[in-house]
């Protein structure tokens, strides 16, 4: 089985979607040969790419000055389409709805193979921030055309595909496929905590929060800056980590320092290491998680994978299926009513970790039992459609 990953970003850059993509990829090819397509990275040559287990061809791309990604133009690249159209592919699957999800849908139908998709995310608000509000809703269109091109759509839950259905207009199959980390748990937690303290200058008794993700406000980074500001005005001390990078991070210190919380936020940049992410989860007392946005949240199992809870907000995609006061905390989607409930657990530090441990239970698991669903579904959608396309 020769199989194609269409993502418009990838290694080096880190975001969810890269992480499960690198996941898949890894682990399929034990068992396909696989390709990764992505869009050109600068600084990044073939001798890069050569370490991975699985080959990446990278499209023409450019980058626009205030973008965290490079943008793709892969159709723009006689020598990139060759590979594509050399690759022999038995299966498409698209995991981003850009301009590598229209090169994918493009190749599918010229090659008469089948696509999956996977819906990562709630689009169309960083749409909107990208294109604007006048041109959000055809661009929506143009990247569900992409979606409703595939022999089936995969979700983490099923609240994800009916969100998608009513409000996007996907017409195409779902079925739900879970993620889950390459996290494991680290081995000595004390000697881990201390690492953090003093690689960022925290204190054995500090209560350490933190959010894990890309800095472009659409995971509602503001609203945790507010929240902190209503849990400081009750007198409470913490130390919060924002972990990440991302076109808004400039931004965010400047509010961080503008709402009087310089000195208690720290802004640890980019942590691509494995290893010391898991180290500062070990760390963190509570992961923060208030996303409107994300239709999971990888970062929830990551942390779980430490014992590390997560608080989320009420009625959000990214809490279906996590239990209050069981696997997780949540709040209602105030700013006052997050802050009462981060000091509730910062009192209650029994709860705290009667629940990250409930976390590990439920939430925590590998890749490699889901992968191996992957390649069985992978080879039903190619017999299905030979089947159904057969003269």
């Amino acid at each position: 089985m020769n199989a194609g990953i269409f993502i418009d970003s990838y290694l080096p850059l880190v975001d969810g979607v890269v992480t499960v993509v690198e996941a898949y990829a890894k682990r399929l090819s034990e068992k396909c040969n696989v390709t990764i397509f992505a869009p050109h990275i600068r600084n990044v040559d073939r001798s890069y790419d050569d370490r991975f287990p699985y080959k990446v061809e990278r499209s023409f791309a450019l980058m626009k000055k205030g973008d965290d990604y490079p943008q793709g133009y892969p159709m723009l690249d006689p020598a990139y389409l060759r590979k594509i159209r050399n690759a022999h592919l038995d299966i498409i699957h698209v995991h981003s709805a850009y301009t590598l999800g229209l090169c994918a849908k493009h190749f599918a139908k010229k090659l008469s193979i089948p696509m999956v998709g996977t819906i990562h995310s709630h689009f169309r608000p960083d749409v909107r921030q990208h294109v604007g509000r006048a041109m959000t809703e055809p661009v929506v269109r143009l990247m569900m055309s992409i979606y409703n091109s595939c022999e089936e759509c995969w979700t983490v839950n099923e609240v994800v595909g009916d969100m998608f259905r009513r409000d996007y207009g996907l017409k195409a199959p779902t079925r739900v496929m879970p993620f889950s980390t390459d996290h494991h748990p680290v081995e000595d937690r004390e000697k881990s905590r201390r690492e953090v303290n003093e690689a960022l200058g925290l204190k054995g008794d500090d209560f350490v929060l933190c959010h894990v993700g890309r800095q472009d406000l659409q995971k509602n980074e503001e609203f945790i800056l507010r929240s902190l500001c209503e849990f400081k005005t009750l007198g409470r001390s913490f130390k919060m980590l924002f972990v990440g990078d991302g076109s808004r991070h400039e931004f965010l210190r400047a509010l961080t320092s503008k709402v009087g919380l310089s000195d208690d936020v720290i802004f640890t940049g980019s942590v691509n290491d494995p290893e010391k992410m898991m180290k500062i989860y070990a760390r963190t007392d509570l992961l923060l998680f208030p996303s409107e946005a994300d239709t999971f949240g990888l970062v929830k199992i990551e942390a779980a994978c430490q014992s590390t809870p997560t608080l989320l907000l009420e009625g959000t995609m990214a809490s279906d299926g996590m239990t209050d006061n069981v696997n997780s905390f949540m709040s209602k989607p105030d700013e006052k009513s997050f802050a009462a409930r981060i000091m509730q657990l910062q009192d209650d530090r029994e709860l705290l970790a009667r629940v990250g441990e409930g976390a590990r239970r439920d939430l925590f698991r590998t890749w490699d039992s889901l992968v191996d669903d992957v390649y069985d579904r992978y080879g039903e959608l190619i017999d299905n459609y030979r089947r159904k396309h057969a003269k």
